[in-house]
C-alpha cells in the first residue's frame, strides 16, 4: 500500500509540473558572478515603454524567471519575439529577446552585466549578444582615443590624427551593422542593429537611412505581421517619410 501511495504522489507531482510548464511562455535563468543575493528585476519592453513583470532575489548569484502565458502582457505578444530587460540597477542592466518556448541561459558579472554576459537558448538573443559584443569592441578603443585627445588639446596635428582614426572606426562599425542587417533580414535583431548607438549618437540616421529601416520593415512584416514592434517601426518610417515630403 505504501508503494502504491508513493507512486500516486509521484504521478501527481509530475502532472502538476507538466501543467505549470504548459503555461510557461519563456524561461530566463542564469548565474551572475559577484551577484550575491541582490534583487534581479525583469521588464517587458513594449512599443509604449517598459512594464516590470517579475523580480527575484539572486541565490548565490543564480536566478530563474518563468514567464507565464497567462500574463496578459505576454499573451498579447507571444506570436513574435518579445524583448526583455534584466535589471540589477538602473545603471546595470541588459536587454535581450526571446520567442515563446525558449529557455535563455545567461552568465555575467554583476559588476557590468552588459559587457560581460554570455547567452544561449534563442536565435535573437545570441544575435543581440553579438551586437553588444561588437559595440564593446568599438567603445573600448574609442574611450582610449578620447583620453589621448584630451591630452593633446594644444597639438592640432595630433588631434587631427586622432579624429581621423575615430572616423575610420565609425565607418568600420557602421559597415559591420550594415552587413549584419543584410545577413539577418528575417530576424528582429536587425532593429537592434539599426538603432544601436554610442554616447547618444546613432550609427544610422533615421532620415538619411530611412530606406534601410523600410527594408527591415518589409522583411519583418512578412515574418511577424502582428508584431507590435514591427507595426511601431512601420509607423515611425511613415511619419519620417511624411516629414521629409513636407520639407521637399
Amino acid at each position: 500500500m505504501k508503494r502504491i501511495f508513493y507512486f500516486a504522489m509521484l504521478i501527481s507531482a509530475v502532472l502538476a509540473t507538466g501543467c505549470s510548464d504548459r503555461n510557461v511562455s519563456v524561461t530566463i535563468s542564469g548565474d551572475i558572478q559577484n551577484g550575491g543575493n541582490q534583487m534581479m528585476r525583469l521588464a517587458l519592453i513594449t512599443s509604449d515603454g517598459m512594464d516590470f513583470i517579475d523580480s527575484t532575489n539572486l541565490k548565490d548569484g543564480r536566478f530563474e524567471f518563468k514567464i507565464s502565458s497567462e500574463n496578459e502582457l505576454i499573451k498579447e505578444r507571444e506570436n513574435a519575439p518579445m524583448m526583455f530587460q534584466l535589471f540589477l540597477s538602473e545603471e546595470n542592466s541588459l536587454a535581450t529577446m526571446a520567442k515563446k518556448g525558449e529557455h535563455l541561459r545567461i552568465t555575467a558579472d554583476a559588476k557590468d552585466m552588459v559587457r560581460t554576459y554570455r547567452i544561449s537558448g534563442g536565435e535573437e538573443a545570441v544575435l543581440i549578444h553579438q551586437l553588444d559584443s561588437s559595440l564593446a569592441a568599438f567603445v573600448i578603443p574609442s574611450e582610449k582615443l578620447y583620453e589621448e585627445y584630451q591630452k593633446t588639446l594644444e597639438d592640432d596635428s595630433a588631434r587631427a590624427e586622432i579624429e581621423a582614426k575615430y572616423v575610420v572606426m565609425l565607418q568600420n562599425h557602421r559597415q559591420y551593422l550594415e552587413n549584419f542587417i543584410e545577413k539577418h533580414p528575417n530576424n528582429m535583431a536587425s532593429y537592434i542593429a539599426f538603432y544601436q548607438s554610442y554616447n547618444r549618437r546613432n550609427f544610422f540616421d533615421i532620415y538619411r537611412d530611412l530606406e534601410v529601416l523600410k527594408k527591415i520593415n518589409a522583411n519583418m512584416e512578412k515574418v511577424y505581421p502582428e508584431s507590435e514592434y514591427v507595426k511601431s517601426m512601420e509607423n515611425i518610417a511613415d511619419m519620417v517619410e511624411r516629414q521629409m515630403s513636407r520639407n521637399d
